[in-house]
């Protein structure tokens, strides 16, 4: 294994993230075969970090790169003091990050890896990632609704604004497109026009979808997939875009200036392709580990990867759903009562 900087090291064994590793330093609690390191160091596997006086160890793990369609109930983390979290879930013998964000209620594509350099500049691009998203919210919504949340997830380029494509799919559903650069804080902007978020279901990030992946089931990404990811977490972040001449406006006040605008563009076509109902709790989606989906073969066993190509994710959460679910929709019958 080639040389390491030091918090990157200590972020890989798992003990903490490169942030806290570096603080750890300052304060002087972190040793390199006994002592003090120096600034800049570069460790191995073979030198003994402690960090107070306890030894480190960096697991030798094959990379894996994998596509979860998580469900709602389960938090995206990895930090294994929080209960029903992701990692936990899918038992995957890999130390797995999930990559950006998703919160516990949300369901959809989420990525995960061992390899902390992607995680942590893929999670650094998040808004370079063209996200499709299906949105219910507490209200009905109406065109007007449509036409301004369009506006309000706008990109700018050269001054000129680039609507979100937002299509209404139900009386309080919407389905909408984020491209690199556009506003991606979707509730933070409905509660801003007066609805609340209620479900979110990320259906896709750029060309990767929930097609043949069940909820509460994973998939190894495939080697163009990965490459694709890596390109764009490399990529520099672009330069903050020019907004227009005419003065920025938040969409709140926005509303008489979409009113007034004529050629506004239209919102497409609602589509309901990869909408998912959601589910009343994540119980009975997380059913047993390692578990294959359609016909696909699994993959050869190796080193530091899991055993089939396509799996589910190990364990129940413990918030929702029915005592005794088996995860095939129905109970353990019950002997009749005396």
């Amino acid at each position: 294994m080639e040389p390491k900087r030091l918090n990157k090291f200590i972020s890989d064994t798992g003990f903490c993230s490169r942030r806290e590793a570096d603080r750890l330093i300052e304060e002087g609690r972190v040793t390199v075969n006994g002592k003090e390191p120096e600034a800049g160091i570069k460790v191995t596997p073979k030198d003994k970090v402690r960090i107070d006086d306890q030894l480190l160890n960096v697991r030798e793990e094959a990379p894996v790169f994998l596509v979860l369609n998580k469900p709602a109930g389960l938090s995206a983390t990895a930090d294994m003091e929080v209960r029903d979290n992701v990692v936990r879930a899918i038992n995957h013998p890999a130390s797995l990050q999930p990559v950006g964000k998703l919160d516990r209620d949300d369901e959809g594509v989420l990525f995960l890896s061992n390899d902390s350099d992607f995680v942590r500049k893929l999670t650094k691009m998040d808004s370079k990632l063209e996200k499709e998203l299906i949105v219910s919210v507490n209200k009905p919504i109406s065109s007007d609704f449509i036409s301004k949340l369009s506006e309000a997830c706008a990109s700018f380029e050269n001054g000129i604004p680039k609507k979100a494509v937002v299509n209404k799919e139900a009386t309080s559903r919407f389905r909408i497109t984020l491209e690199p650069g556009m506003n991606h804080s979707i509730k933070k902007t409905c509660e801003a026009m007066g609805y609340n978020v209620t479900f979110i279901q990320r259906v896709r990030i750029q060309n990767i979808t929930l097609t043949k992946l069940q909820k509460g089931h994973w998939r190894t990404l495939t080697g163009t997939e990965v490459e694709s990811l890596k390109q764009l977490a490399s990529s520099k972040p672009d330069k903050a875009p020019s907004k227009a001449k005419s003065g920025s406006r938040d969409f709140g006040s926005r509303e008489h200036g979409a009113k007034a605008n004529p050629n506004r563009e239209k919102a497409g076509t609602s589509s309901r392709e990869g909408y998912q109902k959601p589910a009343r709790s994540g119980a009975s989606d997380f059913s047993g580990a390692g578990k294959r989906i359609g016909k696909s073969r699994p993959a050869p066993a190796s080193a530091g990867s899991a055993k089939g190509a396509r799996g589910g994710a190990k364990g129940t959460p413990k918030t929702g759903g029915k005592p005794g679910a088996t995860g095939r929709g129905s109970a353990p019958k019950r002997s009749p009562k005396r």
